[in-house]
């Protein structure tokens, strides 16, 4: 056994006593939640959903749309593709999110438009228009 499994298992030992207080040590505890704030507004008749996603990639997010509810996922993995490193330190995270959004109207799936740009996920949400009473005259035969 090598000075780095001891040292490993001595904060493995640790982490069971003290909880999550090592978790920047253990490479198997890197993954954290990662609440991803967003703006929500509506200009000329469409929604406007811009959250923050700093580090993540067009691959690393998804975004689904069911009737008015836009849902954001994501899954940032950037800096664990790294192998046979030794580390003396990690504290760049594993981070995920889940974002649902629930809009006053329903979306129109076909009308969305997505972007990540300098950190910043847009999505453009165009609304169903909803269908109009009409009054129909009844005519006399």
């Amino acid at each position: 056994m090598d000075l780095l499994e001891t040292r490993e298992s001595d904060l493995a030992l640790l982490d069971q006593m003290f909880g999550s207080f090592l978790d920047w040590q253990l490479p198997s505890k890197r993954h954290s939640y990662f609440s991803a704030p967003f703006d929500l507004y509506e200009k000329d008749g469409k929604f406007f959903l811009e959250m923050a996603v700093p580090g993540f990639e067009p691959k690393d997010v998804n975004v689904e749309v069911t009737g008015g509810t836009v849902t954001v996922t994501g899954e940032y993995k950037g800096y664990f593709d790294k192998k046979n490193v030794r580390y003396y330190r990690r504290e760049l995270p594993y981070h995920s999110f889940a974002r649902t959004v629930t809009l006053p109207h329903d979306l129109d799936p076909d009308a969305v438009f997505a972007v990540i740009d300098k950190g910043v996920l847009r999505i453009e949400l165009a609304p169903i228009k909803a269908i109009s009473p009409k009054k129909i005259d009844v005519k006399l035969t």
